[in-house]
């Protein structure tokens, strides 16, 4: 928890999952990133889902939300464990659910989405916050409802369509502010229109990259991800990001990095 005036963030470490280190680390040799990622016999990396939640002035904000519970079975071969209701972890820093103002969703893969939506009684999906604005770029969106082959896996329609019907869904277009302290910026390269949260506190100024830069390994830029929606065009907006990041002097929070939570440039 850090503090500015009337800002405060929280890391929330909604669970973990196993994730195949050849694709996690895409072109680089096993050789050099076993040495510094643990790895098991059957080359699987323990991978975090760490979350963020952001109290500035009058809003309650949550950046990304995990796995969620919807999927349970469609998700064996990451074999999830310690995973969290979200909506119980925002309760024990003092706020209801019902007060979440904004959900930004980062993008639409299912380990960053899947806790916007929850079963009702009904065991229809509905959304999680009811009363939040949910901010997700136009891009992202679009890519979402024509996916390329290569992509479509990686989304699933009960995380974003009753948010989306409920009209709690506002597209973001370019990079904007949240308020004085928060700001969204757009990055293509990993997935089409990826949102990257900037904040700033007293103790010094954030970013929260999700899959831009997904752990500290990735900080070097030739490191990358077989889920990179284009290697080129990821290395080149990664490059982008960090010499902001860097001329700003931004700590990174990772979202996927079991082992480093964050890192200072």
């Amino acid at each position: 928890m850090q503090k500015q005036n009337d800002t405060l963030f929280y890391i929330i470490e909604s669970g973990y999952f196993l994730g195949d280190g050849g694709v996690m680390f895409g072109p680089v040799p096993k050789k050099y990133w076993s040495a510094k990622y643990k790895v098991d016999e059957k080359n699987m990396c323990v991978m975090s889902l760490r979350c963020l939640f952001i109290v500035s002035g009058d809003r309650r904000i949550l950046v990304d939300n995990g796995l969620g519970n919807k999927h349970t079975s469609k998700l064996k071969f990451f074999q999830p464990f310690n995973q969290k209701d979200i909506r119980d972890e925002i309760r024990k820093v003092g706020y209801a659910p019902e007060e979440v103002t904004d959900v930004i969703l980062t993008h639409l893969h299912f380990d960053h989405c899947g806790g916007s939506t929850v079963y009702d009684e009904a065991k229809k999906a509905v959304p999680a916050y009811p009363n939040a604005t949910y901010h997700l770029s136009l891009k992202q969106w679009q890519n979402y409802r024509n996916p390329s082959l290569f992509e479509q896996g990686s989304f699933y329609p009960e995380n974003i369509e009753p948010v989306y019907d409920a009209g709690q869904l506002q597209f973001v277009l370019e990079d904007i502010r949240l308020g004085e302290h928060v700001k969204l910026e757009l990055y293509d390269g990993h997935t089409p229109g990826q949102i990257v949260v900037l904040f700033e506190t007293e103790e010094g100024n954030y970013a929260f990259p999700g899959d831009v830069v997904p752990t500290s390994l990735n900080l070097s830029l030739s490191w990358l991800s077989a889920y990179d929606n284009s290697v080129a065009v990821a290395m080149e907006e990664k490059k982008r990001f960090m010499d902001k990041a860097k001329a700003e002097k931004r700590t990174l929070i990772f979202y996927h990095d079991a082992y480093t939570t964050s890192a200072q440039l």
